[in-house]
């Protein structure tokens, strides 16, 4: 009696089930983790502005920029870079004693405070706590 070698119709068909399994969990899992990867890019990028705003403040004789363009040889590429979650430019306003960067997080609204959609804030002194 000749044996041949090779898988069977049901090893192949359990290798198919667990492929299948993995394939779902991934992409099941796959929008969480893309959307805490932008946060967390977003959270780094504007700590990226603070430090060149605060930069600018020391040569220029403790005054801030009227826009971010004013920095973009400072930052990284030389360029601003833009908000991940709206691709819109960061919201930049100075104020009386300084300036305030702020990034939405996902959801695009004011005061989020908990997960993707918590605000990123940042003002001349440092992260604010949202």
């Amino acid at each position: 009696m000749r044996r041949t070698r090779g898988f069977t119709l049901v090893e192949l068909m359990v290798v198919i089930v667990i492929l299948g399994i993995l394939a779902t969990i991934a992409w099941v899992s796959y929008p969480r983790q893309a959307d805490t990867a932008r946060w967390e890019a977003a959270r780094a990028e504007v700590n990226e502005l603070y430090k060149a705003l605060s930069l600018w403040s020391v040569n220029h004789e403790n005054t801030f920029p009227d826009s971010l363009q004013a920095i973009a040889e400072d930052l990284p590429g030389r360029r601003v870079p833009v908000d991940p979650f709206s691709k819109e430019p960061y919201r930049y306003e100075r104020t009386q004693t300084g300036f305030r960067i702020v990034c939405l997080g996902k959801d695009g609204a004011p005061g989020g405070t908990e997960g993707h959609n918590r605000d990123i804030v940042y003002d001349e002194s440092g992260q604010v706590e949202p």
